[in-house]
């Protein structure tokens, strides 16, 4: 899977933007945003979070040391001047290495697939599958995409737990407009307006299908059916095996023997009591800079747990504990840095009185 390989990446970028944030050297973000190039290779999905600390990451880092020149009483202008002119060169040159690195991505993204450079050529199906509930006729850019949100009864467009099916199956609201509009990019534009007017018209009502993706991660028996899935332990569809003959050239039969679970399997089938630690990364990221010693830091964990927090319920179809992997590291620095907290608290009671 593509989250495993993409973790090992998302560790570097963490590693070297803390490396950052205490040495501030523009080669470092220069290797920052190499590494976030790659990392959205793997998994577009980091995408928000590599765009958001492009600016925030050499804020962060200044803002740090001009807070700890404000603690140590420094009243010189020059070098608050010099900190100022430092900061802002840094956020123009990381906004300038992404533009730079992320348009050679696209290119190259482009190049390879025989089409026009993007980050991804299915943006706006995904959009439009993962916001399904919340389309409006009236959102559509297209005349044919309009008429086929108005009979969305027809393949349940309001079902939650259908999202995904709205994408990839066959019969739902991807399939339906592939088949009316036979030119790709012209399909995916018309998909990614409409999801974008649902936006921009009905908010809340986006805000409401994430806050429902979320809630989706607080129920036991949803996390493990989607975990099972997720090792494919079910039957396969005649298409699916269809794919897998064409595509693959593998042969496989509909009903997959059963084997024995591995330890890791098992882990992830059974784990589910640490999902719900995991989904309140924000909060423990949030405490974690309360107590820390070094906030920007660990402020840093926060702002990377907050948005990826919003990627998997916002802009996911379904609450699958495979996307908590990244939060779930920063879960264990936050509280790593608490541990170290608490222990700094009470080691002075722990020594006796000399008296």
């Amino acid at each position: 899977m593509t989250e495993t390989f993409s973790l090992l990446v998302y560790v570097l970028v963490l590693y070297w933007s803390l490396a950052y944030l205490r040495d501030r050297r523009l080669w470092q973000l220069a290797v920052v945003q190499a590494l976030s190039v790659l990392l959205i290779g793997f998994r577009m999905s980091y995408l928000l979070v590599v765009e958001a600390c492009t600016i925030l990451l050499p804020l962060i880092a200044f803002a740090r040391c001009g807070f700890s020149a404000l603690r140590e009483h420094i009243e010189a202008r020059v070098p608050q001047r010099g900190v100022l002119i430092a900061g802002i060169t840094h956020v123009v040159a990381s906004i300038m290495m992404m533009f730079l690195m992320h348009g050679a991505y696209k290119y190259a993204n482009g190049w390879l697939s025989n089409r026009e450079p993007a980050y991804l050529h299915d943006a706006g199906a995904h959009l439009a599958a993962v916001w399904a509930p919340a389309l409006d006729p009236s959102d559509a850019t297209d005349s044919r995409f309009r008429d086929l949100i108005a009979n969305g009864d027809q393949f349940k467009i309001d079902d939650l737990t259908l999202r995904n099916a709205q994408h990839f199956g066959e019969g739902f609201l991807i399939d339906r407009w592939r088949k009316i509009e036979k030119n790709r990019r012209k399909r995916d534009r018309i998909a990614k307006e409409t999801a974008m007017n649902a936006l921009r018209r009905r908010p809340l009502k986006i805000v409401g299908l994430a806050l429902k993706t979320y809630m989706g991660y607080w129920g036991v028996a949803s996390i493990q059916s989607y975990a099972r899935e997720d090792l494919g332990l079910g039957e396969l569809s005649d298409e699916q095996v269809k794919v897998l003959a064409e595509k693959f050239q593998f042969m496989t039969v509909k009903v997959l023997p059963a084997q024995p679970f591995s330890l890791l399997q098992r882990y992830f089938l059974g784990g589910w009591p640490y999902y719900f630690i995991v989904v309140l990364s924000p909060l423990t990221c949030a405490l974690a800079t309360w107590v820390s010693r070094q906030r920007a830091f660990v402020f840093l964990l926060f702002v990377h747990a907050s948005v990826l927090m919003v990627v998997i319920t916002a802009l996911s179809p379904q609450a699958s504990v495979r996307y908590l992997q990244p939060v779930s590291m920063l879960t264990l620095l936050s509280i790593a840095v608490c541990i170290d907290w608490l222990a700094r608290t009470a080691k002075p009671a722990a020594i006796p009185s000399a008296s």
